[in-house]
């Protein structure tokens, strides 16, 4: 490979022989102590063994919230062999992205993230020190021969809520937004500037160094506030699936999306966070979509259950097709969460 940055992943990705190559996406998985592991690990093997991905992401709130929570290393840990054995056991490459609610039980993301790194098929990066956030990085994918770069995957930190941001940048903790309409939750955090910054630099560098702009996409847990915007109006923008609840997004705006739109080179958004969502859209040339959850503990909805799968071919990687994948469809009620 003549070209140098972004660095290959762990394991370095690559477009299969027939110019293909697939991501599916699951979160809001909520594990920890006691959860179901038999039924989670059940669901990921089907999802697996149904659409053959070339790349696992895990899009955030792996572990928690409340009875069932991740407090400590060795807690992570045995979670994650059981979680993450599908991949592993294949030979899939898989990666994540952090969630508001990873690390609300003591152990920072900071020290799981080294857990997570120490799995042979993780290739997911803690990324630069001087930004906010753990798990800010970007994945190159190239063509079968591993000559050409094809296509870039970022991977974003959105953080928790609003105390927290206040208290990260050294701000008045009594300074709350205020939410963005009657019906929405305005109290998240979101990606923080310096990131947007750093999206920003990175995808320039990578330009020069390829000497083109390169397809990419994008993972964050949070929705971003377009998202929330874009869904007031859906025959606009084309929504497909199924949208029970509200939007729930930051009410402070970082630019992220103007950023990708001024680029040019980010084609989707993909968020976890809001269980009731699996819909998605094309908001100004960029779509943007949820992946619902395959939770069997927090707000666990069994028609719902499942993931997303993101497809794109080598001849035209901006023009990918996405679509959601049911738990109930490959397995049946034997998916279905008990009671």
């Amino acid at each position: 490979m003549a070209q140098t940055f972004p660095p290959p992943a762990k394991i370095p990705l690559r477009f299969t022989s027939d110019g293909t190559f697939r991501i599916l996406m699951v979160s809001d998985i909520h594990s920890g102590v006691g959860y179901n592991r038999e039924k989670t690990v059940a669901a990921l093997d089907a999802l697996l063994k149904a659409e053959h991905p070339d790349l696992v992401i895990l899009g955030g709130d792996t572990a928690g919230p409340g009875v069932i929570h991740i407090e400590n290393g060795a807690e992570l840990r045995d979670m994650l062999d059981g979680l993450t054995a599908p991949m592993e056991e294949a030979g899939i490459p898989w990666c994540h992205v952090y969630g508001n609610h990873d690390d609300n039980y003591g152990l920072p993301n900071e020290e799981a993230e080294k857990i997570y790194e120490s799995y042979p098929h993780c290739v997911s990066e803690a990324g630069p020190e001087e930004i906010s956030g753990v798990g800010n990085y970007v994945l190159p994918v190239y063509s079968a021969d591993g000559e050409t770069l094809l296509l870039n995957i970022f991977a974003l930190d959105s953080h928790a809520g609003m105390r927290e941001w206040t208290e990260r940048w050294g701000l008045d903790p009594s300074l709350r937004p205020l939410p963005p309409d009657v019906g929405s939750r305005g109290d998240y955090d979101t990606v923080n500037v310096d990131q947007v910054l750093w999206y920003y630099e990175t995808s320039r560098r990578i330009e020069r160094e390829a000497g083109r702009k390169i397809p990419a996409v994008l993972f964050t847990h949070i929705p971003l506030p377009e998202m929330h915007e874009a869904a007031k109006h859906r025959d606009e923008v084309g929504i497909r699936g199924i949208q029970w609840e509200d939007v729930a997004c930051t009410s402070l705006n970082s630019g992220l999306f103007r950023a990708c739109l001024e680029r040019g080179d980010v084609c989707g958004i993909f968020f976890g966070h809001d269980h009731l969502n699996d819909f998605d859209l094309t908001y100004m040339g960029i779509r943007m979509a949820y992946d619902a959850s395959l939770s069997y503990h927090a707000c666990q909805i069994n028609e719902l259950r499942g993931g997303r799968v993101i497809d794109f071919r080598a001849s035209d990687p901006a023009a990918f097709t996405t679509r959601t994948v049911k738990i109930r469809d490959i397995m049946g009620h034997a998916g279905d969460s008990v009671g």
